[in-house]
């Protein structure tokens, strides 16, 4: 039997790369200016710090991603309105975040006890570790991310005005009613 989608909405089109040979310098100028300022954003939040940043990253992203593949979480939990508790997360181990980020596993050690410290993450089980609840929920956090989504909206916009991505309706036979 096929998966289905974790999708919710029949989207009306999609975005595609325009001549991508012809924009391939323009989209890798674009991109780096774009992840340079969200950087910029991570290190701020991270005290300078940019693998502190991806340990953090992976645990909020790992704990929820199975989550995320379910319609009803995903609805309950699409905006920070709502907050994931302990039980609602996976938990994830310094391999597995080494793995995942390339950084050398006592590094990731070093960093794990540091979040500890800081209360951004808590243990689930013996060394294992997931995002404290209402971490991302703080000010300073919403404002980060309020600032990412419009440098990606910016950025999408700017792919869309230079030509290098462009929209393309849905075949009529895919759209649902």
């Amino acid at each position: 039997m096929p998966r289905k989608r974790a999708t919710t909405i029949v989207p009306e089109g999609r975005l595609v790369l325009a001549r991508s040979e012809a924009n391939s310098r323009l989209f890798v100028y674009m991109i780096g200016n774009y992840v340079h300022r969200l950087e910029r954003e991570r290190r701020d939040l991270y005290f300078g710090d940019l693998d502190l940043a991806r340990v953090a990253e992976i645990i909020g992203t790992a704990g929820v991603e199975p989550g995320m593949r379910d319609a009803a979480f995903r609805a309950e939990h699409r905006s920070f309105d709502s907050v994931v508790g302990i039980e609602g997360q996976r938990a994830v181990n310094a391999t597995s975040i080494a793995s995942a980020t390339g950084i050398p596993r006592e590094t990731v050690r070093r960093k794990l006890r540091r979040l500890l410290k800081l209360g951004f993450i808590v243990e689930k089980g013996r060394a294992r570790y997931v995002l404290k609840p209402g971490v991302l929920q703080q000010p300073e956090r919403q404002a980060a991310f309020a600032r990412g989504l419009q440098q990606t909206v910016h950025f999408m916009n700017e792919c869309l005005e230079q030509g290098v991505l462009e929209w393309v309706p849905a075949p009529q036979a895919k759209r649902s009613s």
